[in-house]
């Protein structure tokens, strides 16, 4: 089977995480794969067919100008890692559903005609796609909510541990635990940092530090804060992978205050490297995460609280890995690909 993956979203947080556990984890022995991205991003996977397109999956060019011509005259199919469909494609189209926080959360869109354009993208994915991957039942639950005539598309398929966090997990072990609290993402409105900042203000230990690690010029959005203003808090800016392993796995928590998510990747990191996640009480959270050793918090006082608390041991990777795998989730993605 000839099979395309649109990957232009190596190299961003989230999402392209998610990706690259995906073209990780392809059969190239048993199917022709096209890879569609930055050839740069992609020239380590040299059993595939690599096709040239540097244009920003989230841009108008991006939509309009896709290499469709060739995939549509050699591909049997097409995955799509997110709601975004490239007009033109015409043969079967499997995409993935993080969240659908567009639509839940209003501040995250620029007004009505952005939040109408972006529900259009969204009810478009639902309609051209053959199958949907929902990477949560919350967010099954959504698509349901606001697309029910084309629900019976979509199923649970869990994200899972890249194979570069596996790898680090089997070869590096913290020789001790640093008085050191991380959040790890993207940071924007729903992501609960004022949150976290504000609880930690609050924190009665000038030993303790707060790392926030992640694209640098994503911190300031909509959040109004000034950095220089927080004693204690060290804004790290991207790192690499070894790095941001290293950071959580000798950090005393890692705190993902959210107030939406539609999966949370992050904690899943931690929980396999040792360290403990520190959640907001939100409702996919316990779906992913209430089998595991986390702790949840309802406000900032309880936050504030579990932060100056000792963390407990952790060791679950196997438990981990049984139920969260790129493998596992390529193996159900294929299911449907191949049906």
């Amino acid at each position: 089977m000839n099979i395309a993956v649109d990957c232009r979203y190596l190299g961003m947080s989230g999402i392209g995480r998610a990706l690259e556990g995906i073209i990780n984890n392809l059969d190239y022995t048993q199917h022709k794969i096209y890879l569609i991205g930055k050839e740069l991003l992609l020239e380590k996977y040299s059993h595939a067919i690599v096709l040239q397109d540097e244009t920003n999956p989230f841009s108008k060019k991006g939509l309009l100008h896709f290499n469709k011509k060739r995939i549509n005259r050699e591909c049997d199919c097409v995955i799509i890692p997110n709601f975004i469909i490239p007009f033109g494609i015409k043969i079967p189209i499997h995409s993935v559903m993080h969240d659908l926080i567009f639509l839940d959360v209003k501040e995250t869109v620029n007004g009505k005609v952005d939040y109408l354009i972006k529900k259009t993208l969204l009810k478009r994915c639902m309609k051209k796609s053959k199958s949907i991957a929902c990477v949560s039942a919350f967010t099954k639950s959504r698509c349901e909510h606001y697309f029910k005539r084309y629900s019976n598309k979509c199923y649970v398929n869990y994200n899972g541990l890249s194979g570069d966090v596996l790898e680090y997990g089997k070869t590096h072990k913290a020789e001790k635990k640093e008085n050191t609290i991380v959040f790890v993402g993207n940071v924007k409105r729903h992501k609960g940092l004022n949150t976290l900042l504000s609880a930690f203000s609050k924190v009665n230990d000038s030993t303790m530090t707060l790392k926030i690690i992640g694209e640098k010029s994503g911190f300031l959005t909509g959040l109004e804060i000034n950095e220089t203003e927080y004693p204690n808090v060290e804004f790290t800016g991207r790192i690499d992978n070894d790095t941001l392993f290293d950071e959580i796995q000798k950090a005393k928590y890692l705190v993902q205050p959210s107030v939406y998510e539609g999966f949370g990747l992050p904690p899943l990191e931690a929980l396999y490297l040792g360290t403990q996640p520190i959640l907001s009480d939100i409702e996919v959270f316990k779906e992913i995460y209430g089998d595991f050793p986390v702790k949840f918090f309802k406000d900032e006082i309880e936050l504030t609280k579990l932060i100056q608390d000792f963390a407990d041991w952790i060791d679950c990777k196997d438990i981990i890995i049984d139920k969260y795998s790129c493998k596992k989730y390529v193996g159900n993605l294929f299911e449907h690909v191949l049906n």
